[in-house]
C-alpha cells in the first residue's frame, strides 16, 4: 500500500501509537482488526485532506467524537469535509471517532487519548 505519509503523521491522524501504526503498515500482527480499519481510514483522511487543503501555514488539529449510526456519522463527515477548503488560509485536519454503539467507557478512553495527543 503506497503512500506519501509518514508513520508519526497517520498515527497522529489515526489517534494511535506510531508503533501500533508500524505494525499493522508492515502486517506485523498483534493488532485487532477494528485497530487496522482505523489506520487505513486515516490513511484515506489524509489523502481526502490533502486534496481539499494545502499543507503549510498554521495546522489545526480537531477531533470528532460521535456515537451514532453510520449514515448520520458519514453525513457528518461529508459535510465537514465539503467545508474544510472555506477556511483558507487556515488549515484544519479532522480525526474522526465515530461509533455505532460502544459502552460509555470507549468513549472516554478515546476523549483521554484525545486529550493527551492535543486537539483545538
Amino acid at each position: 500500500m503506497g503512500h506519501p505519509y509518514t508513520i508519526r503523521e497517520i498515527a497522529r491522524q489515526a489517534g494511535l501509537s506510531e508503533a501500533t501504526v508500524d505494525r499493522v503498515l508492515n502486517q506485523r500482527g498483534g493488532v485487532r482488526e477494528s485497530t487496522a480499519r482505523e489506520v487505513q481510514q486515516a490513511i484515506k483522511d489524509l489523502d481526502r485532506q490533502r486534496t481539499q487543503v494545502r499543507i503549510g501555514g498554521r495546522t489545526f488539529m480537531i477531533d470528532i467524537v460521535m456515537q451514532s449510526p453510520a449514515r448520520f456519522s458519514s453525513a457528518v463527515r461529508d459535510a465537514l469535509e465539503a467545508e474544510l477548503p472555506s477556511l483558507h488560509p487556515a488549515i484544519v485536519r479532522s480525526r474522526f471517532h465515530f461509533r455505532e454503539t460502544d459502552p460509555a467507557a470507549e468513549l472516554v478512553k478515546d476523549l483521554d487519548r484525545i486529550a493527551a495527543r492535543g486537539s483545538q
